[in-house]
């Protein structure tokens, strides 16, 4: 048997301080020819059409891209396997993708094809009483996400007004050269792809930063508070990258996906990773450091010192809450899909399965 191929996983949308934010447009990546868009209800058999897909993909030993979804870590949004040039994603709400040339790259299945209608119409007042309660849940967690965002700010607003600038544009400038060295600007742009590889999901924050590095990858690690630059930095590491030529993969953070939480340059095997306390990096290897907390007027910080722990902890309680919204949203969800599964057409998912199996992976 061969052996199984790296396996990395990421959030292809999450539940932000500016609401549900999605990359669903970036899931393909660049070397992907083939792309099938499920559509259907809760409990119609996406997640496990895709589970199928890639327990093929790993027995085969091919690499293979865990999608997760933010709002139930235990399901799938999509998966991509770049090495047999297919990928599989959720299309239905609220999830926007927009094909890109239907019937020729991008297949549409609708897994309500699948269903018996007859048999969901027996419980169509308690599933739409069950939707519309899910949403005014969600609602609800935005509402403090959002609440979190703007104290978290005021965390940053403090911490920035003590930072040496020039200092950091030197650190940047510095990583920039030791990473990309003397090459020069290209004449066509390297390809961005943007995703999330943490989330905030029903179970708290969650990242799987952990799985962007292969062995022989080179890390550096960003520290620093709030405010202190982290994000500035990697974005000139990201623009620095693809001006000259480089496909940059660009992670943004799920507090606010304005900001860039990690970058990597898969051409040059080069990972930059934060670490922060909300969601921290560790790996069992000596890998260089660079602690944005150096360049602080630690003196001017002091004076910040009260109001900053009354924003850590305002901060938190909100992220708290907003993470209990969305556990209950969930459970809302699966209540959804004890009406939809009875009633799937199983035999029928079996024939698509092994349909989309023989296409994905034909020989030559």
């Amino acid at each position: 048997m061969n052996q199984g191929g790296r396996i990395k996983r990421v959030f292809p949308a999450s539940n932000t301080g500016l609401g549900f934010h999605s990359f669903f447009d970036y899931i393909a990546g660049p070397k992907i020819k083939r792309v099938y868009v499920f559509k259907g209800g809760p409990g119609t058999g996406k997640s496990t059409l895709m589970r199928r897909i890639s327990d093929e993909a790993i027995a085969r030993g091919l690499d293979v891209e865990f999608h997760h979804c933010s709002s139930d870590p235990s399901s799938l949004d999509g998966l991509v396997v770049p090495g047999a040039g297919a990928a599989l994603l959720d299309g239905t709400k609220p999830h926007i993708y927009d094909p890109k040339f239907p019937g020729v790259v991008d297949e549409i299945i609708n897994l309500g094809d699948y269903l018996n209608a007859a048999g969901l119409r027996e419980h169509s007042r308690e599933i739409q009483a069950a939707s519309i309660e899910g949403s005014r849940r969600f609602r609800s967690a935005y509402r403090y996400l959002r609440a979190a965002r703007q104290i978290y700010e005021n965390l940053e607003d403090k911490i920035k007004e003590t930072q040496d600038w020039g200092w950091v544009n030197q650190e940047s400038d510095r990583l920039c050269k030791e990473i990309l060295g003397d090459v020069p600007v290209a004449g066509k742009p390297g390809w961005q792809r943007h995703l999330f590889v943490s989330a905030l999901t029903p179970e708290g924050p969650i990242t799987h930063a952990n799985s962007l590095p292969g062995p022989s990858t080179r890390i550096v690690i960003i520290k620093g508070q709030p405010g202190t630059g982290k994000s500035v930095l990697l974005g000139k590491l990201a623009a620095a990258a693809a001006e000259r030529g480089y496909g940059v993969e660009i992670y943004h953070n799920p507090v606010d996906p304005s900001k860039l939480q990690h970058v990597l340059i898969p051409q040059l095997d080069v990972l930059a990773a934060t670490s922060t306390e909300l969601f921290p990096f560790s790996i069992e290897r000596e890998c260089p450091i660079i602690n944005l907390d150096c360049g602080l007027d630690q003196s001017k910080v002091s004076t910040h010192q009260g109001e900053l722990e009354i924003d850590r902890q305002t901060f938190y309680k909100l992220l708290e809450t907003a993470i209990s919204f969305i556990g209950k949203a969930r459970e809302g969800h699966r209540e959804l899909e004890k009406y939809y599964e009875p009633n799937i057409d199983f035999a029928g998912l079996d024939r698509l399965a092994e349909r989309l199996l023989a296409e994905i992976f034909k020989g030559p």
